[in-house]
């Protein structure tokens, strides 16, 4: 079994899953693995890590500057992976999910999933990847038990999503609303039926994210998911300085979805 599959295991718990996304240096590399760590101690059950790129088009202006904050330090790909390598040594349970675009993956070319293998991550996001080189990257990443987990936003129709499902694995990732990251989030019962939709079609888990900014948002998008997405109000803390801050918002949230 899996790390992700541990998590999202029933049969052990019922406790609603945890996820939290920060950018990969920022503000720089130590802070990051600090901050990284930090997140498990505090409740985060399953590390969603942004690769930094110059174009982060999905990404609201909070994670956009992250992203700037961190290509600024020059973070390659090969320092993510390092980072990664560094937090199994403490932490050998928590599943690492790199979440990016496309051009950052590409840049190991058919070494990538041996790489990301021995690096101790478990899935990879990639936002922009076109679903005709979808198939062959999923199971190019399947050979190294390494899941593609695809983000289903509320624009995907059945006949899409039911493509996009046989090549996706771990979990998926439901975009709660149309738009960028770290916008309001208003019709709950929208995103409550889509999620039921999707649930009705694969066994797959489905978290939900974008827009949950604090604990009564995330309670009610756990009350019909398997979990939750956080990323711009920790980032938030990050930019302003106050990473302090983030391990009682990471205990907050994780206290209300369960």
């Amino acid at each position: 079994m899996t790390r992700l599959e541990k998590v999202f295991n029933q049969k052990e718990t019922k406790n609603k899953v945890l996820v939290t996304y920060t950018v990969a240096g920022d503000p720089n590399l130590g802070s990051s693995k600090k901050i990284l760590n930090d997140l498990i101690a505090s409740g985060a059950d399953i590390l969603e890590i942004g690769v930094p790129f110059s174009d982060p088009m999905s990404e609201g202006p909070v994670i956009q500057k992250a992203h700037e904050r961190a290509l600024k330090k020059n973070i390659q790909f090969k320092d993510i992976l390092n980072l990664c390598k560094q937090i199994r040594i403490k932490n050998k349970n928590v599943p690492i999910v790199l979440m990016g675009y496309m051009n950052s993956f590409l840049s190991l070319k058919n070494k990538l999933a041996k790489e990301l293998n021995q690096a101790g991550v478990d899935g990879v996001i990639v936002v922009d990847l076109p679903y005709d080189e979808s198939k062959s990257f999923f199971n190019n990443l399947k050979k190294e038990n390494i899941d593609l987990i695809r983000l289903i936003s509320p624009t995907t129709d059945s006949k899409r999503l039911k493509r996009m499902l046989a090549s996706s694995s771990g979990y998926l990732y439901y975009v709660s609303l149309k738009g960028i990251t770290g916008a309001e989030l208003k019709n709950f019962n929208e995103v409550k039926n889509k999620v039921k939709k999707i649930k009705s079609l694969t066994n797959l888990p489905v978290v939900v994210g974008f827009g949950i900014k604090d604990a009564p948002t995330a309670k009610k998008m756990a009350s019909f998911s398997d979990g939750i997405v956080v990323g711009t109000k920790i980032i938030d803390f990050i930019e302003k300085k106050s990473t302090p801050k983030i391990s009682n918002f990471t205990k907050s949230l994780k206290k209300a979805i369960n």
